[in-house]
């Protein structure tokens, strides 16, 4: 079955790291073109495609468009792109990959294929010894003969035993899940991916519902949506109802059942430090998504008193009004005196803007 296994993964052409593509000697990009770059009925690129194919141009790649669709529709697409073109690629079969490997000079090993379909992109690009990156198709807007496709995708996927976790929020820059992720698959010997979702909150419903079709296993859920992804769920574990967000979304049985585990990772962390929490006098920046949970947590491990200080401070009071001994207060009257333990929560420091 490795045929059908590609190289990478990843949810979409934007989150595929093409530095990382640039040292391990990849020096020809082919892109698939439907639910690629774009959705089956697209004719023309997007901004954000056009965008995206020129700065993979401008860091040294050849791109070429390689797709098994018939010249007309190859040629209106690449109106506006102006790239190297291959129609009726017929994919699998690697005559046209070994083909375009002469043509411009270069290796098979020194190619990458991106495409959604494992049965036409992922196995050709193996059948030439070519790297291959297999990306979500963006649209299920597809054809009969592709959806029965993507059935046997998944059997075969999941025969692989190559299971899916995501990270969904906005923004995502600047986090190193993957990475994290991976390495603890790696020591587990876990066959898994992790991928990063930025996403709309008014998309909130659509994901749900593609993650259900291409059999996502769990997501985690960061700002701004642990608290908007609650009714999207099937079941909210008790903590998580009683601090009032989700940060981790698990299937089970066909059901979608949000736990909080950020409460569990704060003490964890504190601990580590060997903080004393008991008896604490707490001070927090901020009443966004984390803040209900960090709240509960030192109330659990007994803090004496917590203050929460937010410029929103109907969105502070809510939270005061969950719990004992909680305190909603403006942000202007911040005092870091009086405090044991000060908590920021809020968005100054993240990154890019790390000096913001």
């Amino acid at each position: 079955m490795k045929i059908f296994t590609p190289t990478e993964y990843a949810n979409s052409i934007y989150a595929i790291d093409m530095q990382l593509l640039k040292e391990k000697g990849i020096k020809l990009i082919l892109l698939d073109i439907d639910n690629t770059l774009v959705s089956p009925r697209q004719t023309m690129p997007t901004d954000s495609v056009i965008s995206w194919i020129k700065t993979v141009k401008s860091d040294g790649f050849i791109v070429v468009l390689f797709s098994n669709n018939s010249k007309r529709r190859i040629n209106l697409f690449n109106e506006k792109l102006n790239l190297h073109t291959v129609h009726r690629a017929l994919k699998p079969l690697a005559y046209h990959f070994i083909k375009t490997a002469r043509k411009f000079c270069v290796s098979c090993n020194e190619m990458c294929l991106i495409g959604d379909q494992v049965f036409t992109d992922i196995w050709g690009a193996n059948n030439a010894g070519v790297m291959s990156v297999l990306v979500m198709p963006i649209s299920p807007d597809e054809g009969a003969s592709v959806k029965l496709k993507r059935l046997f995708e998944k059997r075969v996927i999941k025969h692989n035993k190559v299971e899916t976790y995501c990270l969904i929020g906005n923004p995502l820059a600047h986090s190193k899940s993957p990475i994290l992720h991976e390495q603890v698959y790696s020591y587990y010997n876990i066959n898994a991916r992790y991928l990063l979702f930025p996403i709309e909150q008014h998309k909130l419903g659509q994901i749900i519902s593609k993650f259900r079709k291409i059999d996502v296993k769990g997501f985690n859920v960061t700002v701004p949506f642990k608290q908007a992804i609650m009714p999207f769920l099937d079941e909210i574990s008790d903590i998580a109802q009683t601090i009032g967000s989700v940060n981790t979304v698990v299937e089970h049985d066909g059901k979608w059942i949000g736990y909080n585990t950020d409460a569990d990772g704060f003490i964890m962390m504190l601990k580590s430090n060997e903080t004393a929490v008991a008896g604490s006098r707490v001070k927090i920046l901020g009443a966004g998504g984390s803040t209900p949970a960090i709240v509960y947590a030192v109330l659990q491990e007994g803090a004496k008193s917590v203050f929460v200080y937010n410029r929103t401070i109907s969105k502070a009071q809510q939270i005061a009004q969950k719990f004992k001994n909680v305190v909603a207060m403006p942000i202007d009257k911040f005092d870091p005196q009086d405090c044991d333990i000060l908590i920021n929560t809020t968005s100054v420091g993240l990154a890019p803007n790390v000096y913001s």
